[in-house]
């Protein structure tokens, strides 16, 4: 059986039209169907999560510069991934880097030049499964950062009790009354304020990590806190 492929249906493409009139709801659809697929595109090639974002985000506003001129004889997909290999080509020639074939490429004896002559459409999207194991990875790093940084403010902050009732809570899965009898807290509801507040501030800090809603989907939904 072959593997679920990540490319949008034609019916789910936002109309050239609409994105030459700078319509931003299709734009912002734009962006959700093909930030995944052209970050997993540049990270072929550029090892760094941070510079590979940078570059996506980067072909995204080559591609509100470039969409008035969009030649009808060019897909969408052409169109935008013709973007992505230009960044591409871009930052190894600034950083005067050696071009190299993409991970996994068995013929390494390629010309350092072959990246040049990659047509747009040579850009066959991931299998969902490597996809989703990207996204995850990218999940698990940017979690880590978070209850770091959280972690840290409140050590820092002297909030020990509070450290103790969250790891309580989060980590061992215990309830509100019990961790009130646990700690000395005289009022459960107390405990439930902590809790409250702790997963606000985490909620907080994920949607700062995650500037281009391509990590927490959940956050970004409407109706979402």
């Amino acid at each position: 059986m072959s593997q679920p492929r990540t490319t949008p249906d034609a019916a789910d493409l936002p109309a050239i039209a609409a994105l030459q009139a700078m319509d931003e709801v299709a734009w912002t659809k734009l962006q959700d169907l093909y930030f995944r697929r052209v970050y997993f595109f540049v990270k072929r090639w550029v090892d760094n999560h941070q510079t590979a974002e940078d570059l996506t985000q980067d072909v995204f506003v080559g591609a509100v510069k470039g969409i008035a001129r969009f030649d009808q004889a060019f897909t969408l997909d052409q169109f935008v991934f013709g973007i992505a290999k230009n960044r591409v080509i871009d930052h190894f020639r600034k950083h005067k880097l050696p071009l190299i074939p993409a991970k996994g490429d068995p013929d390494s004896s390629k010309s350092a030049i072959w990246i040049e002559n990659l047509a747009a459409e040579a850009s066959e999207p991931p299998p969902r499964e490597l996809v989703t194991q990207e996204d995850a990875r990218r999940r698990r790093k940017v979690l880590g950062d978070i209850l770091r940084t959280f972690v840290g403010e409140l050590w820092d902050a002297g909030e020990f009790q509070k450290l103790m009732v969250l790891e309580y809570l989060f980590v061992l899965g215990g309830r509100n009354k019990d961790a009130a009898v646990r700690f000395g807290i005289p009022d459960e509801k107390h405990v439930a304020g902590i809790k409250f507040r702790a997963i606000e501030k985490l909620r907080g800090l994920a949607r700062q990590s995650d500037p281009n809603h391509s990590l927490f989907l959940g956050l970004w939904e409407p109706g979402a806190r």
